[in-house]
């Protein structure tokens, strides 16, 4: 449909005009051109977003490790719930700070 048989026209407007027929080439070349840096555009747009995301779902799930692993240090009796004394013995340890800091 686009350019599919662009030679047909090529060939009856150079019968026509060199000149016209030189302009009607520089004009589908200029426009292929444009659409293909669209693409590539669009294209790049999508891959950046993509790494955006992974590279913010990295960071989530590096904290998320690193707070589990805190936790589950600090967790005196393995239910997985912090209690007032155990917050109080994340506050003061070090290690967990550190963990803490880094996120």
């Amino acid at each position: 449909a686009l350019l599919d048989n662009i030679s047909i026209l090529f060939a009856e407007v150079l019968s026509e005009s060199y000149p016209v027929a030189f302009l009607l080439f520089v004009f589908v070349l200029v426009a292929a051109i444009t659409v293909m840096n669209m693409l590539i555009g669009v294209l790049c747009q999508v891959v950046t977003a993509v790494a955006a995301v992974e590279k913010e779902e990295m960071v989530v799930n590096m904290a998320k490790s690193k707070l589990e692993s805190v936790v589950r240090t600090l967790d005196i009796d393995q239910d997985w719930l912090i209690s007032k004394e155990e917050f109080a013995g994340l506050l003061d340890s070090p290690s967990a700070a550190k963990a803490l800091e880094e996120v």
